[in-house]
């Protein structure tokens, strides 16, 4: 004899919100583990693929933007970097005139300015990871030049200025 009151097995809402919650970027891996382990609990493929359509998402976009941030050679991202080298020389060659008015001379080396701090703002490699090239001259002026995308000094794409 079976109980007519007893209800049908109810199907879990949770995994679908947490399946959804999974394509906000980053945290979303988080959401789409918990509805994966929500959909595997109660046998719901779609929770199950919900969840990792999202962290599949979130792989995606992060991976887009390593790629075109760091390994891409051409593209927007590659115009910002070189008007960011440009920015940061300009940045680096307003600390070498403070150390200059400070000691009366031109530091040798960049390493002369010290450490990075948030009290001595100066970089001492491009977007690329390449370290600057200082040439202090007799006259009291200087060049700084950043490698540029190949990372090979004295070619063409170099970016230098001549304070």
């Amino acid at each position: 004899m079976t109980n007519i009151n007893q209800t049908p097995s109810s199907k879990s809402v949770a995994g679908w919100i947490f399946g959804g919650l999974s394509f906000i970027p980053l945290i979303g891996v988080l959401f789409g583990i918990i509805a994966i382990i929500i959909g595997l609990i109660k046998k719901t493929r779609g929770q199950i693929f919900l969840g990792i359509c999202g962290i599949l998402v979130t792989v995606f976009i992060y991976g887009s933007l390593y790629y075109f941030g760091f390994v891409a050679q051409t593209g927007i991202y590659a115009d910002l970097k070189i008007k960011l080298a440009s920015q940061l020389i300009s940045t680096d060659a307003g600390q070498i005139s403070l150390y200059k008015s400070q000691h009366g001379r031109l530091p040798v080396t960049l390493n002369d300015l010290g450490v990075p701090s948030q009290t001595n703002m100066f970089f001492a490699s491009d977007p690329w990871g390449t370290p600057f090239s200082y040439t202090p001259e007799s006259s009291g002026h200087f060049e700084l030049r950043s490698a540029g995308p190949d990372k090979i000094l004295n070619t063409a794409d170099d970016i230098k200025q001549t304070f």
